[in-house]
């Protein structure tokens, strides 16, 4: 057990307040090592689910509670209220995250801190840890993006569907209300769902999730056509092709008159609003009317 001597340099120690000679006197401690290993470990700490300043100030409290006909050294507890709270700075550090959004018809580039970069398609949010990257390349991801991996430590994306772990570079991920789907460009990726089921991706193969199920499929063109400005489907329900033209041209169907469970092949592109529309509704035997940011649909 240490004595207050030790205690105080263990204190200003996590405070970084210690003189030299305090610091080599603190080195000779058996000890040590082991602090320093629970220093590093803060790296690698999970947030907590509890507010820290109230917890801190319980905790305090209960430590340093006064009792009858004991005078307490005041110093030591000093240093350990401002070292607890160096911690919590570390810890608040730590978890703070930094998040990209993209509007509807808004494609965005976001270079990751080691040099990773993310392309965002529409109506997208990114988001991962501020600080310590390079100990936990974790994103999460809302929506569809292509990723181009540096190598390094395990990378991995995460979604309310699934899991992403980087084995390679290059891949997209399409991770939407209806709609989920990996696909691999270059290298590896493992895909992950939460009923056990993996499927490890190479170079133009990729998955989409249909009733809880992961269905290979193939991919044949050498990036995702909505970085061309383009969305090709082939036998998709209508609601999914709608809400595609939604997220890239920023409008709302008004759609309760139509059938949006008939199924759609072709595309459309993101340059013309009005030929995107002809392109999906006419062949399908819809009729519209565009009354600005509304797009009115139904059947003759």
């Amino acid at each position: 057990m240490l004595n207050k001597k030790e205690n105080t340099y263990l204190a200003k120690w996590l405070n970084d307040d210690l003189t030299p000679e305090e610091l080599e006197a603190l080195k000779k401690l058996p000890e040590y090592n082991d602090y320093k290993k629970i220093i590093k470990g803060l790296t690698y700490f999970k947030a907590p689910s509890f507010d820290l300043q109230p917890s801190l100030a319980t905790t305090l409290g209960k430590i340093y509670r006064p009792k009858k006909a004991k005078v307490i050294n005041l110093k030591p507890i000093v240093y350990m209220i401002t070292a607890a709270a160096s911690v919590i700075l570390i810890i608040g550090l730590f978890f703070n995250t930094v998040s990209y959004t993209t509007n509807p018809g808004q494609q965005l580039t976001v270079v990751l801190p080691d040099g990773s970069s993310v392309d965002l398609n529409a109506a997208s949010t990114l988001t991962h840890q501020r600080f310590f990257w390079s100990q936990n390349r974790k994103i999460t991801l809302d929506g569809e993006a292509f990723f181009k991996v540096t190598s390094g430590t395990n990378f991995t994306v995460a979604t309310k569907l699934a899991t992403i772990e980087v084995l390679g570079t290059q891949f997209n991920v399409k991770n939407r209300a209806k709609e989920f789907k990996v696909g691999c460009y270059e290298g590896k990726v493992r895909v992950s769902i939460q009923e056990n089921q993996q499927k490890i991706l190479q170079k133009g193969e990729g998955v989409s999730l249909k009733n809880k199920k992961l269905i290979e499929e193939t991919i044949t063109d050498q990036e995702p056509l909505w970085k061309k400005g383009e969305s090709i489907f082939n036998s998709a329900p209508l609601f999914n092709v709608l809400d595609e033209l939604e997220r890239q041209y920023d409008i709302v169907f008004k759609r309760n008159k139509i059938d949006q469970n008939q199924l759609f092949t072709g595309g459309f592109n993101y340059n013309d609003l009005n030929i995107a529309l002809e392109s999906v509704l006419i062949p399908m035997g819809i009729t519209y009317v565009v009354n600005g940011t509304t797009v009115i649909l139904s059947t003759p």
